[in-house]
């Protein structure tokens, strides 16, 4: 057979091809979208002749390594984006690319991976932590140096890495939202609350009602038959009857039965732990004999440790997209209950704690409950002279141990503060060695 006539049948598969991309274009996109969509039919092609097309259809420059030549593909898209048919091709023949600006590299997957033409540019970093954004940019490359004094990292490769690794920095370095946490720790005396017939578990238990329209309030100067009613959403005209858990346990704090023992205000970032602490700190002498040998003898060190007693509470919030606030929060109660050792001077401490996922909408409240304890308090109550009178005054006193059950509540408030995140209004500064 002629030479002509063995190269004819691959110059009418490459014209039908070409002629039928041409005849099937693509639908327009939609106005806003800018995603090239491509149509082809080929089969028994060169890698080449469809890399060209697809180049001429993108605009882009393609180059090919000499890996590419000889080899021949079979392929039926349509309406595929281009990034997407790119590839497709590109892999069917066994191949890799690598975009560098406007132009996309087509060649063996070893050679690509073999960086040459490498370049130096340092990334000025605004709200994000240089030393986390090179862990977070290790995957991509590890010619990465961060500086953590000027918040700055230096990205030492290829150029097509080099705008991968901006192109990433544009999602990472974001303003990060902020949240306001507002907590109060209240300790509540269910055991003085019962002798005055006041059942605490009925009022841990309450319901939330919620009406159509201003239910209005309650007569002026007499005994309201229900709560009153507050606004639920400002777009929507539902109100929301208030809890009485909530007026119970103000009344409780007001009237003694209740303790107050912090009530903070703090804002942590998105995603960031926010702690409070409410206690004491109890210093710990600990001695330790060691001998030295020899004549040396025995040689005794004393430490001093110090050991928080209280409540500790740990917050963390997390910003949804949708305005709610997921929260972690891990409280913990601890107490001295006891002192042991050889001197009795080592304390022996009692902690009950607690893990809680709570997701709630910006300014809705969080309620913890349950760490309940029970101690033993000592009161003597006497008349006031006499009781302090020898022998006599035992005749003045009355002494007793009463058995107390507390219990810590804790509310939290979480509201967003300002807006979440904002993109970068451009790509972060470079400077070029």
């Amino acid at each position: 057979m002629p030479k002509t006539e063995r190269i004819w049948p691959v110059v009418m598969a490459v014209a039908a091809a070409s002629l039928l991309l041409m005849a099937m274009p693509s639908p327009a996109p939609a106005q806003g979208d800018e995603k090239l969509l491509i149509t082809l039919d080929a089969e028994g092609t060169g890698v080449n002749d469809v890399l060209q097309i697809l180049a001429s259809r993108s605009g882009l420059n393609i180059v090919t390594s000499p890996d590419v030549q000889g080899r021949t593909i079979s392929i039926h898209l349509k309406n595929t984006e281009f990034d997407e048919a790119l590839n497709l091709v590109v892999r069917a023949a066994g191949l890799g690319y690598e975009r560098v600006g406007n132009s996309i590299l087509v060649a063996d997957v070893q050679r690509l991976a073999t960086e040459t033409g490498l370049v130096t540019r340092v990334f000025d970093l605004r709200f994000a932590s240089a030393v986390d954004v090179q862990k977070l940019l290790e995957p991509l490359t590890q010619g990465v140096t961060a500086s953590p004094v000027s918040n700055r990292i230096l990205v030492h490769a290829s150029q097509s890495v080099v705008d991968q690794v901006a192109a990433a920095l544009e999602e990472i370095d974001r303003k990060p939202g902020q949240v306001q946490l507002e907590a109060r720790l209240i300790e509540v005396n269910t055991s003085r609350l019962l002798e005055i017939g006041i059942d605490w578990e009925k009022i841990a238990k309450w319901g939330t009602v919620v009406t159509e329209g201003d239910a209005g309030m309650s007569p002026q100067g007499k005994v309201p038959q229900q709560l009153s009613y507050l606004k639920a959403d400002e777009t929507e005209d539902l109100f929301r009857q208030r809890s009485a858990f909530e007026i119970a346990l103000d009344a409780l704090i007001s009237n003694g039965n209740a303790r107050l023992l912090s009530h903070s205000k703090l804002v942590t970032l998105d995603n960031t732990a926010a702690e409070i602490f409410a206690g004491e700190t109890v210093p710990v002498v600990i001695t330790s004999l060691s001998s030295t040998g020899g004549a040396g003898g025995v040689v005794s060190q004393i430490q001093l440790e110090k050991i928080d007693v209280g409540v500790k509470l740990a917050i963390t919030p997390r910003i949804s997209p949708d305005g709610f606030i997921t929260t972690l929060v891990i409280p913990e109660v601890s107490r001295i209950v006891a002192f042991v050792g050889p001197d009795d001077d080592l304390p022996q401490t009692s902690t009950r704690r607690a893990r809680a996922l709570v997701r709630v909408k910006d300014g809705q409240k969080i309620y913890l409950g349950g760490l309940l304890s029970e101690e033993n308090r000592q009161s003597v109550k006497k008349v006031p002279l006499l009781g302090d009178i020898p022998l006599l005054g035992h005749l003045f006193r009355h002494q007793s141990n009463d058995e107390v059950r507390l219990d810590l509540v804790i509310e939290i408030t979480p509201t967003i503060v300002g807006d979440e995140g904002a993109s970068l209004p451009q790509a972060p500064s470079l400077e070029k060695e």
